[in-house]
Order: structure tokens, then C-alpha cells, then sequence
């Protein structure tokens, strides 16, 4: 993408997904505004738009897709169905019934995997999937996001050996 086509793309995302503040983060922080993925992920064509650029973020060798519950789900299945490279789905808990399991769909083990996810900010919780997938037997280098808050992620994931390739960075910082 070149640039204005870039900035052109983030003005879009952002009149869809933006909603004003302030939101409460689970840490106790607080946001001046919202990034909402499920109004991306309702918007049929701006999701197809969104998993083309996302499947251009991809590694080279890269075998999967995984991403978490809820917002992860619709954004793998979008860029599996772009790609046809196969998923799995992260429950945020192991299934108390049934197959017991916290990783879902395809098998990851020894594969090249990518995380997806709507946002970055801390990367805690691409961290915690991160690991999750990799205790599954997954091969996780990368995870990529709509949304990098630049809040400490890129530093936090990389400590870890992942690195984090977004397709907008937030345009008010931190907050």
C-alpha cells in the first residue's frame, strides 16, 4: 500500500471503528476513546478490505492463523478465507465439556503460526495467546494486529521473541 493509500485505509477504519470516551481498560487505565473490531468485523466489505491488508503483513512461511475469542475469531476466519491458510480459535478458558480443549480448529502442531488480533497495547494478551499456542506445539514469531495502541507491546512481545506487525498505529498515542 503506499502511503496516502495507507492513510487514506486508517481514515476509514477509524470513522467505523473509533467511538468516543472515555472506556475503562481492565487494568484499571482508562481511554479517551474506543476502538470497537466488531464494527469492523459487521462491515462485510470493509472486512474483506481489512483481511487483504492483513494478509499482507504476513510472514513469508507462514503455515496458520490463530486469534482469541471474540474479537480475534471473525479476523482469522476473514484472512484464512483470503489466504487459505488454516485457522484455530483461542478460548479464553479450556472448554469444561466436550473435547476439553482451548485451542480449536486446526491442528497447529510444528506449524508456522501467526497470531491475529483486533488491538495491541500492552501486548499482554497477545502474550498470553502467544504462549498458549506455543505450549499446543504451534511455531509463533509474529503477531499481527489492526491496531497498534503504541503502548508497549512492540517492546513487551519482542522481550519474548515475537514480533508485532500492525496495520495502523493509533492516532492519538497511548492514551
Amino acid at each position: 500500500m503506499t502511503p496516502p493509500a495507507a492513510a487514506s485505509f486508517a481514515e476509514k477504519i477509524a470513522t467505523v471503528a473509533y467511538r468516543p470516551g472515555p472506556y475503562r481498560l481492565p487494568d484499571g487505565g482508562t481511554l479517551d476513546s474506543y476502538f470497537d473490531p466488531y464494527r469492523l468485523a459487521g462491515d462485510p466489505q470493509l472486512l474483506t478490505e481489512i483481511a487483504a491488508a492483513l494478509a499482507e503483513l504476513l510472514p513469508d512461511g507462514t503455515e496458520a492463523l490463530a486469534g482469541p475469542a471474540l474479537a480475534g475469531v471473525p479476523l482469522v476466519t476473514a484472512v484464512s478465507l483470503h489466504t487459505g491458510l488454516p485457522a484455530a480459535f483461542l478460548r479464553p478458558a479450556p472448554k469444561d465439556h466436550g473435547t476439553w480443549q482451548q485451542i480449536e480448529g486446526t491442528d497447529l502442531g510444528g506449524r508456522r503460526t501467526v497470531l491475529l488480533d483486533d488491538t495491541a497495547r500492552s501486548g499482554a494478551s497477545l502474550l498470553r495467546s502467544a504462549r498458549l499456542l506455543r505450549i499446543g506445539g504451534a511455531l509463533v514469531g509474529t503477531a499481527v494486529c489492526v491496531l497498534d495502541r503504541d503502548a508497549g507491546a512492540t517492546a513487551l512481545l519482542a522481550d519474548h521473541h515475537l514480533a508485532l506487525r500492525a496495520l495502523v498505529r493509533d492516532p492519538d498515542g497511548a492514551r
